[in-house]
């Protein structure tokens, strides 16, 4: 069923002609400059050197689609963000999994898509406004997070390295945009439908790499004596956590889907559970598991609920690696570099050395990613509460936590305001995947991985959208 929203414009909006110059004019330079990023790169032996002009073809193509149709462009950058990591400097096969060390930062061409999309959605929104068109009410979730990326930028007062935490800032201010055009862009079912279909979509290359990876027995990243495999990603952490974001919100919908697409849906999210194994990430695989029994909970899904017992005793039972991976929990040993071979434990005592950062201006914080920069280890903090005190300050902290609540504001307000059916599992799901954004935070680096928030944030404008379909709850769902 289709339900079109009371707003003007709800076709969307795409850029006028006399502002297709500017677009691409805007796209050249910034395909530009991550040209000369990748040529330099290229100079030191990178692999960009065959991403480069891919990259460039695609991009171009995007403007192409973007300066006939915003709405295709939107869709479409959903659709390759999950694809375009694997563009950034290779990693070391050994250490850490998921532990982003200080580096040099540049437009690589995931940057470039998030400012290119930026630019664009500028353009759009002045085509919108210059047409009179009206959009939905902003969420308390877009406000929170336009208000912590503000708090990023505000912190690049007393960075090290002011550029580095410039391109930081403007990418968590990417996510900020698409969370803002989605929310005005999805007005009826059609677009929460096609969106829906281009986070999945997303899903094809990283599952289908990981997937050929293992069949031929090619690990990814090797940590603590497990082969482990990250897609298109640059770490298996946050591949583990968008991974877990698809999963809750997959299994939410998929029974309110249409027959066809339920049995395409089924073997991309049976993909996603192997992939999800494989990059040996407990935090993830636990977040998945409470996020689903999230689902079966609030959803009132026994079987589900059933389901998930038998799979968890018969994983317990036939895959003892599982039990392996958390053995190191109880171990007091050390590994070959000296450091302890308790991840947990070494966590504890990182987060005592990262802590003392934030002496140094302890109000807006030492900037963005520069946590990495300043102990002898050059790890984030793998803790996101302690993350936005160092490198955001006190300025950042409150804006953080008012972002989790928002979360959950939202969350409450779609399972209170949305309808039934399609609508309630929406809503169910982002219950579940925000319950899960919050337990990974708590020992992993969430809240800057981009790539991880692109979609994330997609799930939440759909969320916030099907409060607006059920014009008899909508009131009270905002309230």
């Amino acid at each position: 069923m289709q339900m079109q929203m009371p707003f003007t414009g709800s076709r969307g909006g795409s850029p006028s002609t006399r502002l297709r110059g500017p677009l691409v004019a805007c796209a050249a330079v910034v395909l530009g400059v991550s040209v000369q990023s990748g040529v330099q790169a290229v100079s030191q032996g990178n692999k960009l050197l065959l991403v480069v002009p891919l990259a460039g073809v695609v991009g171009l193509a995007l403007v192409a689609v973007g300066s006939v149709r915003f709405e295709l462009f939107a869709f479409a950058t959903i659709a390759i963000r999950s694809s375009l990591d694997i563009a950034k400097p290779t990693t070391t096969s050994t250490g850490s999994a998921g532990v982003a060390t200080a580096g040099a930062s540049g437009l690589d061409p995931a940057g470039a898509l998030a400012l290119l999309f930026m630019i664009a959605a500028l353009l759009w929104w002045l085509t919108r406004r210059s047409a009179g068109l009206t959009s939905p009410p902003a969420s308390v979730h877009r406000i929170a997070l336009i208000g912590f990326s503000a708090a990023g930028f505000i912190s690049i007062i007393d960075s090290a390295f002011p550029m580095v935490s410039l391109l930081e800032a403007i990418r968590v201010a990417a996510v900020a945009t698409m969370l803002a055009v989605m929310e005005v862009l999805l007005v009826d079912r059609r677009r929460v439908y096609h969106m829906i279909i281009a986070i999945y979509a997303s899903a094809l290359v990283p599952v289908g790499l990981t997937l050929f990876n293992a069949v031929l027995h090619h690990s990814q990243f090797s940590s603590g004596g497990f082969d482990r495999y990250m897609g298109t990603f640059s770490q298996p952490n946050p591949f583990a956590i968008y991974l877990t974001m698809l999963i809750v919100m997959g299994v939410a919908i998929l029974p309110h889907l249409a027959t066809r697409w339920r049995w395409a849906l089924l073997p991309l999210l049976g993909g996603c559970v192997i992939c999800l194994y494989l990059t040996y990430t407990r935090s993830a695989w636990l977040a998945t598991v409470v996020g689903v029994v999230v689902v079966a909970v609030v959803g009132r899904r026994r079987a589900l609920m059933a389901v998930i017992v038998v799979g968890l005793a018969a994983v317990v039972i036939a895959v003892p690696t599982v039990s392996q991976r958390f053995a190191d929990l109880g171990s007091s040993g050390v590994n070959a570099a000296g450091n302890t071979s308790n991840s947990l434990a070494w966590r504890f005592d990182y987060w005592g050395q990262v802590l003392p950062l934030a002496a140094k201006d302890p109000v807006t914080g030492i900037g963005l990613k520069m946590s990495s920069f300043g102990t002898t280890v050059a790890k984030e903090p793998h803790n996101d509460f302690l993350r936005a005190y160092v490198e955001t300050g006190v300025v950042g902290t409150i804006a953080y936590l008012l972002l989790l609540a928002s979360m959950m504001m939202v969350a409450r307000q779609s399972m209170k305001g949305a309808g039934p059916g399609f609508d309630r599992s929406i809503a169910v799901g982002f219950t579940g995947c925000v319950t899960a954004f919050v337990l990974i935070s708590v020992v992993s680096n969430v809240i800057t991985e981009v790539i991880v928030l692109w979609y994330y944030v997609a799930f939440a404008a759909a969320a916030y959208a099907v409060i607006q379909f059920n014009p008899a709850r909508r009131d009270a769902g905002r309230r």
